[in-house]
């Protein structure tokens, strides 16, 4: 048996086990700590996978992770080849270099490690979970360091993958910083509530005039090689304030940080969507117009839709967890395939979005009458907020019906009832459809499924279901098959029968700060402050 361990030690820290060249776990940190964007690795995160993989820690044959981060309370070590132990932390391999071999010790057992690069684990992790032969794979985040280490263009071909070019991109980076300049709060938890903010404004003049100079390539830029003092300056530009100025939080959703936002907005759609049409030209000959994309800038979901509509390719895929809790599964699946030249494995949506564990119903609940999707659904339409934990966690941000709380889409109110007195957080954040896969092309515009809930699409039917209905008329959609889940399908098929509406309003299951529910017991604890209606854990419905 060959099981490799990924890990990845940075912030989303992560562990992911790829058996026989398959992926069949992976959990965030946060999930376990209860911690948003938790670092590091524990042996709770460990033993989580080992248990859900059916392996021991005596069984893995390799360690594969993108960062080190040295801890005294780490359970691995990692060491040189050499025999010199690895005491300082270890970001990224540069220079186009995919991997570097190592040591690591685990559990006093010496296994073979690598180190892979970052973008690479990104890219890796969204093309060998693709159904594609071949593809061209374009990475991009806001590491706030060198350009390598911000975006990366490269190809996969069957169980190799190839470091073609860094395309010099760091406009990620503006995106973190901006969110926090507006008053909204770190970048690394908050860059979707400026996503959430930015409909509500119109890019200003200056971002429409000069939106390819704020995002040329930092290999292109005529002035200014320090990333932070050249943001400031975009800042500057765009927003008509000084460099240094930072709004309040009671600034943060004016009418001038929501044209702020917009901006920001317009210039990273366009830099993306233009950094793509390139990754197009330059692939078109081999990539069999397939784009496999990872890094969390594409945890935007407009700008994945637009380059799935305007960038030229064919076929888009990207991997759930495509922030960094996700390297830790590019990593494995890159030595699995790349290095150990083991068979790609074909996945099927549902095994890819559910690689956490599963949990018995708590015994103080046997005894609640069983739930039924007809019974969760009439709950809904009567106005209830009711609460899903069921089968094996999400892996990634998103909430994708087994973490889940769901609503009535057809209630304007909704929205305010949920913002505000459930999730507590910004007024204007919005809430996510999840629709039957074969009615969606009914209520959105859209061509084909999107089962990860990574694309925006227009709502073509805003007043029937306006609590899902952005304010620009758009939706970032889940659609659903009785073969992804079952019991999430049924229920929207129930609600469809009782209102003639195939959707639900379907949002994470956790509060504003925290990150979404993993346990049973985290659900009964969100269900005891008393903001939501009904639970369904399991096959039990809580009530009160």
């Amino acid at each position: 048996m060959n099981v490799i361990l990924g890990l990845n030690w940075g912030h989303d820290g992560s562990a992911a086990i790829v058996r026989d060249g398959r992926l069949v776990s992976a959990v965030s940190l946060e999930r376990l700590s209860r911690k948003k964007k938790d670092s590091g690795i524990s042996r709770e995160l460990l033993q989580y996978v080992f248990d859900h993989a059916g392996v021991t820690s005596s069984d893995v044959t390799t360690i594969a992770f993108a960062s080190f981060v040295p801890s005294p309370s780490n359970p691995v070590r990692v060491f040189r080849t050499t025999g010199e132990e690895v005491t300082s932390t270890v970001f990224d391999l540069f220079g186009g270099k995919l991997g570097t071999e190592l040591v690591a010790e685990l559990d006093g057992r010496r296994i073979q490690a690598y180190l892979i690069s970052h973008h690479i684990a990104h890219a890796a992790a969204a093309f060998f979970t693709s159904p594609f032969e071949r593809a061209a794979c374009l990475s991009v985040d806001a590491s706030m360091l060198r350009p390598e280490a911000c975006s990366v263009v490269a190809y996969g071909e069957r169980e190799s993958l190839r470091y073609i070019r860094c395309p010099g991109v760091m406009i990620g980076n503006a995106y973190s910083i901006f969110t926090e300049k507006l008053g909204l709060g770190p970048g690394l938890t908050k860059a979707g509530t400026m996503m959430g903010l930015a409909p509500y404004g119109q890019p200003n003049q200056v971002a429409l005039e000069r939106w390819r100079e704020f995002g040329a390539s930092y290999y292109g830029r005529d002035f200014q090689e320090n990333d932070l003092i050249y943001i400031n300056y975009m800042w500057s530009q765009i927003s008509g304030e000084p460099p240094h100025v930072q709004y309040t939080e009671q600034q943060s959703d004016s009418p001038k940080a929501q044209e702020i936002a917009a901006s920001m907005q317009f210039v990273f759609e366009n830099t993306l969507l233009e950094c793509a049409k390139r990754v197009f030209e330059d692939t078109r000959n081999f990539a069999d117009g397939n784009l496999c994309l990872g890094g969390g800038s594409f945890l935007n979901s407009e700008t994945n839709m637009r380059i799935k509509k305007e960038s030229g390719f064919s076929n888009l895929h990207l991997f759930p967890g495509c922030g960094d809790d996700g390297t830790s599964v590019g990593s494995a699946l890159f030595v699995a395939h790349h290095l150990g030249g083991l068979p790609r494995a074909h996945y099927r949506a549902e095994e890819l979005m559910y690689l956490g564990r599963t949990y018995p119903t708590p015994q103080e609940i046997a005894e609640c009458p069983v739930a039924t999707p007809a019974e969760v659904a009439r709950r809904v339409a009567a106005g209830e907020v009711v609460g899903i934990c069921q089968g094996g966690s999400e892996f990634g941000p998103r909430a994708l019906g087994n973490r889940s709380l769901i609503a009535d889409p057809r209630q304007a109110e909704m929205r305010d009832r949920i913002n505000f007195k459930v999730k507590r957080r910004e007024w204007f954040r919005p809430f996510a459809p999840a629709v039957l896969a074969e009615k969606a092309h009914e209520w959105f515009d859209i061509n084909g499924e999107s089962p990860f809930m990574l694309l925006i699409a227009k709502v073509t039917r805003p007043l029937e279901i306006p609590a899902v209905s952005h304010v620009d008329g758009t939706a970032r959609l889940q659609t659903v098959t009785r073969e992804s889940n079952q019991f999430f399908y049924d229920t929207i098929l129930e609600f469809e029968t009782i209102t003639g509406v195939p959707v639900l309003l379907n949002t994470s299951m956790n509060v504003n700060g925290e990150p979404l529910v993993e346990t049973p017991q985290d659900a009964l604890r969100l269900f005891g402050e008393g903001t939501i209606d009904a639970l369904v854990i399991n096959d039990r419905l809580v009530t009160r």
